[in-house]
């Protein structure tokens, strides 16, 4: 009789303990789920706050950035090319000697970080110093050039003597005249960039139509800062441009224009001394 009046409490005792259990477990459940979504609420507002680049959108940064094609370089060497490109920038852009390295390290990081060659080139032409460089008659020489230039953006296809393309040329050449040399170099830049990204996606087309430019420009007289530069072969050109990015081929052309406006213009820098070694190739290719 003991026995059967112990089981009975035995029973309740394991029952109720189960019981306790089950309560612990789905209290448990519970938290697990509320924490779950309080986390994945978190995550999804943090996502929608500081959203990381989709792979489209890094790879459209990555076409307009400064990247080399060399793709073996470490990071140093990487922002030394940067470091190379942002002072060649400033002195055929500004027409004056780099020499501030603070400046220059900060623009070195901005192409670092993937900034693009469009926005550290408006960066400059946009500038309080630049605009103050927007005065004064310029030289006809510098006029006819632009000119020209602007006619071959108007008519691509057109071939030189072409009715259509010296009469546009004619127009451009009247109509400014009296427009300053660094306003001159701003305008043909900025439909330098408008017609590169109209063509950046067909790759053949833009690097046929970059060749085109260059090829032509190595005629004008002017060094251009490499001797791969100053070749007058449009199929090298038209190689290069398949290797390389909308960034790169963006700022080789600007580099060509701005070297040959401020040469016509009567503002270019001298030439730098000649090297005791053999300088290597840019980490571009150029």
């Amino acid at each position: 009789m003991a026995r059967e009046a112990v089981e009975p409490d035995l029973t309740v005792k394991f029952l109720n303990q189960n019981s306790k259990r089950k309560m612990r477990k789905v209290a448990l459940v519970t938290s697990a789920f509320l924490l779950f979504s309080v986390l994945s609420s978190c995550k999804l507002f943090d996502e929608t706050v500081s959203q990381k680049p989709t792979a489209k959108v890094a790879d459209a940064q990555k076409d307009m950035s400064a990247d080399p094609a060399n793709s073996m370089m470490t990071k140093g060497e990487v922002f030394a090319f940067h470091r190379w490109l942002v002072k060649e920038m400033q002195e055929q852009i500004l027409a004056r000697p780099a020499n501030n390295d603070q400046d220059i390290n900060g623009w070195a990081n901005v192409l670092s970080q993937r900034g693009s060659i469009e926005g550290v080139y408006h960066g400059f032409v946009l500038s309080t110093e630049y605009g103050a460089k927007e005065k004064g008659k310029p030289a006809l020489k510098a006029v006819r050039f632009f000119a020209q230039e602007m006619a071959a953006l108007d008519f691509p296809n057109a071939k030189e003597g072409d009715a259509e393309l010296v009469k546009a040329g004619e127009k451009y050449a009247t109509e400014n005249l009296a427009t300053p040399l660094f306003t001159m170099k701003r305008m043909l830049g900025d439909r330098i960039l408008k017609e590169s990204i109209a063509r950046k996606a067909d790759k053949e087309r833009l690097a046929n139509w970059y060749s085109g430019f260059v090829g032509r420009w190595s005629k004008a007289g002017v060094a251009f800062g490499h001797k791969q530069r100053d070749s007058g072969t449009e199929a090298y050109h038209y190689r290069w441009a398949l290797d390389n990015n909308l960034g790169m081929i963006q700022w080789e052309l600007l580099n060509r224009m701005h070297r040959i406006m401020n040469d016509y213009g009567g503002v270019a820098l001298p030439p730098p001394a000649a090297p005791t070694t053999s300088p290597a190739t840019s980490p571009a290719g150029k």
